[in-house]
């Protein structure tokens, strides 16, 4: 039986730079041909030069089959693959990427209230698309610090104006988030991306909506204040010490064990393993809460106890 594929190469066709220092790349077969098809709030894996792996939404339409679209903001004080995107790729350059995956579904039913915050208006990009040909109701909050930063503005050309809703913090209209869930409607989910204090907001605020509180995080993990502690594998027993400084994959891989990953920063899930015992400490940002009590992702999750066990073997 021949191995799955699990990515495909791409051409990139066009960069332009957008406001905000916002790069906008299409990327396409080298022969034209359709690439994977995707869904509204899917993303891929920008896997570049240096090795490094990025997870980027796709913006595009998911109706458009040999395009892909992606939107990357410049990040100075990141890890460096933002700054690759900008300073070290170029038209004609070809690129492997992962199949799309959805983490952010949009909900069959009911109105769809999105709030989006600085490039986290990025999986909103390709959901819009569907909506609108769907015939859904919706309405879209675009929140930033400044009309200046607001680099992907063309790109809503198509929404019709009583839907968009502008929120600009140098003009005073930032968006207040209690006020906005107090005025949803029963049947209506609420999706937000954005910076960290944006979604602790929609954490607070949409407590009572159970599962039509939809958020998506984008950025690694900080791991803070960790102490040391021991991994056990538990089919051969081999305990590894994981330092303070240290993730749990990066030990493990000191030691020989080899561990399926890619974004390393918590945002992919490729790394999930499964633990047998211990407290673990997760800083994943998307696993879904029913999973945690069994699994967590090595990459960021830490541990509150002496020693964790996973359901890993020997090197």
């Amino acid at each position: 039986m021949p191995k799955p594929i699990h990515r495909v190469s791409a051409v990139i066709r066009t960069l332009t730079d957008l406001p905000g220092d916002i790069r906008l790349i299409e990327l396409a077969d080298r022969d034209d041909w359709d690439l994977p098809p995707f869904t509204a709030g899917a993303h891929i894996d920008l896997h570049l030069p240096s090795g490094r792996i990025r997870q980027y939404s796709l913006v595009g339409d998911p109706a458009v089959s040999n395009r892909y679209v992606i939107a990357v903001a410049r990040d100075e004080a990141g890890r460096g693959g933002s700054r690759e995107v900008h300073d070290g790729l170029a038209v004609g350059d070809e690129v492997m990427l992962s199949l799309p995956r959805n983490h952010f579904p949009m909900a069959d039913e009911g109105r769809v209230v999105m709030v989006a915050g600085g490039i986290g208006l990025t999986p909103f990009l390709s959901m819009l698309p569907a909506l609108l040909a769907e015939g859904r109701d919706f309405a879209l909050h675009v929140c930033n610090g400044s009309v200046a930063r607001h680099g992907l503005a063309d790109l809503l050309d198509g929404v019709p104006p009583d839907r968009l809703h502008l929120h600009f913090s140098d003009a005073g209209t930032r968006l207040d988030l209690a006020e906005l869930v107090a005025t949803l409607g029963p049947d209506d989910h609420l999706y937000v991306c954005g910076p960290e204090r944006m979604l602790d907001a929609a954490q607070a605020a949409g407590e009572g909506l159970g599962d039509r509180l939809h958020m998506e995080r984008f950025g690694a993990a900080i791991l803070a204040g960790q102490t040391a502690y021991e991994v056990e594998l538990a089919r051969s027993g081999e305990v590894i010490r994981v330092g303070a400084a240290q993730t749990m994959l990066e030990a493990l891989r000191e030691a020989g064990v080899e561990v399926p990953s890619s974004c390393e920063a918590g945002v992919c899930l490729d790394c999930k393993t499964r633990y047998l015992s211990g407290t673990p400490v997760h800083r994943d940002l998307i696993m879904p809460q029913g999973e945690r009590g069994e699994f967590l992702t090595p990459c960021v999750s830490g541990c509150a106890s002496e020693r964790i066990v996973l359901d890993l073997p020997l090197p």
